[in-house]
């Protein structure tokens, strides 16, 4: 990866060269420009990508032919260069759509312009100022930058070209919401009155979980959205997702919280690799800075990944109320995932101490990461909080309140700032997750037939567990009882056919029993189906074993 700042200077001339040269069509400079970008981020597929499509518009510029071969050259690829001549040919006769702008305003957003992505979308307004496309990206890129009044004159114009009666609702909806995120409370709550009034039987229709969702920041892979209630709240929760969840499925903890009577305001990311990095805790409270106001209550809710941005996110609104399960970032260069190593990590290493907040902390002493990160960390950065202890729950702290039927108290007792009380130990015998931990820990101590009683109550519990049934045989494997792990392998391949970890453990099983034939068999066939580096490296190395013998 090239040095940031160069990287940023490049995004830079070319959206304004773009700007000032008005370029409705890309000219093939700008796509040589842009493709030498992706190039410098080592994004080599999509330079080649914008060099073929400056050569569907610019044909006969050597330079793109030029910067297209010597790709092909970079990467040694003879085919592509078999196919470049017919398929330019193709592409003369069959124009594809220009992808350019899009292309451009990936790196715009990731690199933080902006101001320049919303300045390119206005001049292609100009040239077609009523398209519903440009004008919702115009919307979304005017907010980003807080320009509340210009994101609401395109919301009016949107408007005066729909005549779709739920879209208008929508629209309707959005220019309150967009009211009160400029501070213009008065202005919002007149807003979603005539809503209220105007379509008031459609509501209920229209928004079946009851809430209107605008997109409020975006800078291509963190986004904040802003969830306004159909009814009347002076309460918001801050939500923060989880290490599994993107932006594809519902916020974090959305089931509970719409039952509750408050807005939200989600955190969110397009991928699960993405730790939030890419924003500051400036950038978060800035873009909600002028709504906070309004809200008498303020809560912020995490768990794991979420759990951490609920304290380093949740932490910059004014007199919030934080709960924080098992927080922990993996991209953290001291407390996080081995597998995560290389991520990169902007954030602060140590969260800002705060005296002034009482953050309820739960968590599970007994989690090695938790425990440590907690322990030299949170506590030295959060001194006043009040830590809730769940042993032998885990990480997944949430899966386990839930298992033992407390989650929903919790979280309601929270949001009426209501002290959390101590649960009845007695509970566990309801959790397949404490059971798994529990086992897992007997297992690390040796201690196996333990460790297979407790792992076979987890199954009993929660039969289709994918951890739990790969736990039980992990241990049947340590006791050497092969058969049985071949049964168990089976049965959960059976249940999880696109899970690699359980043909991984069949061939284990096989191994065990000295079949590496039928070892290499399994992994050879479940290949065929699931992408999977650690199914091929498994297979690798079996392969590499039979070749030695």
């Amino acid at each position: 990866m090239k040095n940031l700042s160069n990287i940023d200077s490049l995004v830079e001339q070319i959206g304004n060269r773009i700007i000032q040269q008005h370029e409705e069509k890309p000219s093939d400079i700008s796509y040589l420009e842009l493709s030498y970008l992706f190039e410098q981020i080592d994004k080599k597929n999509k330079a080649i990508y914008v060099l073929q499509e400056g050569i569907q518009e610019h044909p006969t510029s050597i330079a793109l032919h030029r910067a297209l071969w010597s790709l092909y050259t970079k990467q040694n690829n003879q085919k592509e260069k078999i196919k470049h001549v017919p398929r330019v040919l193709k592409n003369c006769i069959q124009k594809k759509p220009i992808k350019f702008f899009e292309r451009l305003q990936e790196v715009l957003l990731q690199n933080h312009q902006f101001e320049l992505s919303l300045a390119i979308t206005q001049m292609q307004l100009q040239k077609q100022p009523t398209d519903v496309v440009l004008l919702n990206k115009a919307i979304q890129r005017a907010l980003s930058v807080t320009h509340y009044k210009e994101a609401i004159i395109y919301l009016e114009t949107l408007k005066k070209e729909t005549t779709n009666i739920n879209q208008l609702v929508r629209i309707n909806m959005k220019i309150g919401m967009v009211h009160m995120l400029n501070g213009e409370f008065a202005k919002g709550e007149k807003q979603f009155t005539y809503c209220m009034e105007k379509y008031g039987d459609l509501l209920p229709e229209i928004y079946n979980d009851g809430y209107e969702k605008l997109v409020i920041f975006n800078n291509g892979e963190s986004s904040i959205e802003y969830y306004k209630s159909i009814h009347s709240t002076k309460r918001v929760v801050a939500t923060f997702d989880s290490i599994d969840k993107t932006n594809k499925s519902k916020p974090f903890a959305f089931g509970i919280l719409k039952k509750k009577s408050v807005d939200l305001i989600s955190l969110r990311r397009r991928t699960v690799d993405n730790y939030h990095q890419d924003l500051s805790r400036e950038e978060y409270y800035r873009t909600i800075e002028k709504l906070i106001p309004f809200y008498e209550k303020r809560f912020a809710y995490g768990t794991s990944l979420g759990g951490y941005c609920a304290l380093y996110f949740g932490a910059t609104i004014p007199e919030c109320k934080i709960l924080a399960l098992a927080p922990r970032n993996s991209a953290h260069p001291n407390y996080g995932s081995k597998i995560r190593g290389n991520s990169k990590f902007t954030h602060s290493l140590s969260h800002p101490i705060n005296t002034e907040i009482k953050p309820i902390i739960c968590y599970d002493p007994k989690e090695r990461i938790d425990q440590r990160y907690i322990t030299k960390e949170i506590k030295k950065s959060y001194p006043n909080a009040d830590f809730k202890h769940f042993y032998y729950a885990g990480h997944r702290v949430p899966l386990y309140l839930q298992q033992i039927g407390v989650l929903k108290d919790l979280v309601s007792r929270f949001l009426a700032e209501e002290p959390i009380p101590e649960y009845s130990s007695k509970l566990h015998n309801k959790s397949a997750e404490y059971h798994r931990i529990l086992a897992i820990a007997c297992k690390r101590h040796l201690k196996y037939k333990w460790a297979l009683d407790l792992v076979n109550k987890s199954v009993e519990l929660a039969p289709t567990y994918d951890r739990s049934l790969a736990l039980r045989i992990e241990v049947l494997l340590n006791l050497k009882q092969y058969d049985e792990c071949i049964e168990y392998a089976k049965e959960a391949i059976k249940l999880h056919p696109s899970l690699a970890k359980f043909y991984i453990l069949l061939s284990d099983a096989y191994v065990a029993k000295g079949d590496i034939d039928l070892a290499i068999e399994v992994l050879e066939s479940a290949k065929q189906s699931i992408k999977s580096k650690k199914i091929k490296n498994k297979l690798a190395s079996l392969k590499e074993q039979v070749q030695l013998v």
